[in-house]
């Protein structure tokens, strides 16, 4: 599986206000792009170890989530975790009319329904 999503994400397409991308899988590792000069790569890795966390507390706390949102002055994170505990972090513009939300949310359900199968 892990073969599968690095090709996905290998293959995401340029879009408009996309500032970084990411996955981090259930064992830890973690494949990140960034296409910004504000998102350098090690600040990337440390945000999806935190993203993970913010997913394991709120399973703990009996609150699990497929999806996360946060907002900043200048970008936004959005975040999907797979069932296998794969999660996708995208950084976003945080301005709406320099990005293709709709383009991002395509991103995020192509993730989501990404097959379990070997290959």
């Amino acid at each position: 599986m892990n073969d599968r999503i690095k090709n996905w994400l290998a293959q995401v397409p340029a879009v408009r206000g996309l500032l970084a991308s990411g996955v981090r899988f259930a064992d830890g590792t973690a494949l990140s792009q960034s296409y910004s000069c504000d998102c350098p790569m090690a600040a990337l890795e440390h945000a999806w170890r935190c993203v993970a966390d913010t997913f394991e507390v709120l399973a703990a706390y009996q609150q699990p989530a497929t999806r996360l949102r946060w907002r900043y002055e200048l970008a936004h994170l959005q975040c999907v975790r797979r069932n296998d505990g794969t999660l996708l972090g995208l950084f976003v513009t945080s301005r709406s009319a320099d990005l293709d939300a709709a383009a991002v949310e395509r991103l995020m359900t192509e993730f989501e329904a990404l097959s379990d199968d070997a290959g």
